[in-house]
């Protein structure tokens, strides 16, 4: 399949601009998203029994497909998904850089995929072939809309028209800030897919008793806590924001569901409710990335004084 469709038109509309803003699909931005910062976004894929998914394609509703793959995986299948490859990010950089652009990408944590590896050995690659042009890869330290924020403010940035230099400083500076909170309903699909150990799957694992995980400083996953029910949990994730938030009302705050968009919902009301917050942001888990949590699972994402 090919993960680079809608890049030609993509590099036409950003032709003014000396530095694009890249990411992958795992930062869960929509396409309404990547319009609106001048973004663009290479797609990871996932494959369930003998169907492939691309897990995003501009332009594409996804909803029917997600709720078939959600529900496959409450049936018990499980998703089998790849990390981008080395010659993958040589295809997506190559047209801009061609263009005369700079590249500044912005990836999935070490921590969880090598794909950000993949992405530098690219950018090491392609250096001897455009001397002229820089192609930065900067590791988000985190998934899902953690890393979507992050390219969001890039691409602000950019549009401010601030340099590479201030912005990679910029986006150093913020992601020891973003926290990554969140909660699943099922533990399995993380201890599958070696994002767990174990223990914590098994410290979870108690009837009616709800996990809550965080990304650490190293962008692994930890269990930093259990309550007694869904709603506590997405009560205990609001609180935690509204004590911890780093200036709130100049924050875009984000929130990721596996299809439980109503949950995501009452999860903005409580922070709305709670704290005078700039805007919260609430969207679809790529499935990449939604096949390691699971459905059910929801996510929230803010800066605050650490992680």
């Amino acid at each position: 399949m090919n993960a680079l469709l809608g890049v030609s038109e993509r590099i036409v509309s950003m032709s003014d601009k000396k530095l694009v803003v890249l990411t992958d699909s795992a930062s869960n931005l929509t396409d309404d998203l990547l319009d609106q910062y001048d973004i663009d976004m290479i797609s990871f894929e996932a494959k369930l029994e003998k169907e492939d998914f691309v897990c995003w394609q501009r332009g594409r509703n996804y909803a029917q497909a997600a709720k078939k793959f959600y529900d496959s995986m409450r049936a018990g299948l499980m998703p089998k998904t790849s990390l981008i490859n080395t010659q993958a990010f040589i295809d997506f950089f190559t047209p801009f850089l061609e263009a005369g652009q700079d590249v500044l990408y912005i990836g999935m944590s070490r921590g969880l995929t090598g794909t950000v590896g993949a992405a530098s050995q690219a950018a090491e690659e392609l250096a001897s072939l455009y001397p002229q042009r820089q192609c930065v890869v900067v590791d988000s330290v985190g998934a899902s809309l953690g890393e979507g924020l992050l390219a969001m403010q890039a691409a602000q940035m950019r549009n401010e028209g601030k340099d590479l230099a201030e912005i990679q400083e910029a986006i150093a500076e913020t992601i020891p800030h973003m926290n990554h909170l969140f909660t699943v309903d099922d533990l399995v699909y993380l201890h599958r897919g070696g994002r767990i150990s174990a223990f914590v799957k098994m410290a979870g694992a108690l009837l009616g008793i709800k996990p809550l995980l965080k990304a650490t400083d190293q962008g692994t996953i930890e269990l930093y806590g259990k309550c007694r029910g869904r709603r506590r949990s997405l009560e205990i994730l609001a609180e935690q924001f509204a004590n911890t938030a780093l200036h709130p009302f100049k924050q875009i705050v984000g929130i990721a569901h596996a299809d439980c968009e109503e949950d995501a919902n009452f999860l903005k009301h409580l922070i709305e409710e709670m704290t005078q917050v700039k805007q919260v942001i609430v969207r679809p888990y790529d499935l990449c990335s939604g096949s390691h949590v699971g459905p059910g699972a929801i996510a929230l994402f803010f800066e605050a004084a650490c992680r």
